[in-house]
């Protein structure tokens, strides 16, 4: 794996989360309670790009259909609205590993 400079951890502070292009990936990163998270920002159920935090319940929602993805784990945790059936148990998110370096967030894919 290899660590990838993002964003500064200002400009992360002031959207709440972000999805950020790192090498050939999305990831949504996010700051809650002082702790760092970052996961795929693209979503598992129709490729739409994560980008709403709920971070009193450590979620991302998905803006095209409310799917929600834990921040810790990256499994769905409520199917997208037009898919109530959707089988969340296959349709989570993979997580990285997430550190601040000299002002700047940095991922390990």
């Amino acid at each position: 794996m290899v660590w990838h400079k993002t964003i500064s951890l200002k400009a992360l502070e002031k959207a709440d989360g972000a999805s950020v292009k790192v090498g050939d990936e999305i990831v949504f990163l996010s700051k809650v309670n002082g702790k760092l998270y970052a996961l795929n920002g693209v979503c598992s159920h129709a490729k739409c790009i994560l980008g709403h935090l709920e971070p009193s319940e450590l979620r991302v929602r998905c803006v095209c259909h409310d799917a929600k993805f834990d921040m810790n784990t990256g499994k769905m945790v409520a199917p997208p609205f037009v898919a109530p059936n959707a089988p969340m148990d296959k349709l989570g998110l993979k997580t990285y590993q997430v550190k601040e370096e000299n002002g700047f967030i940095e991922v390990d894919l």
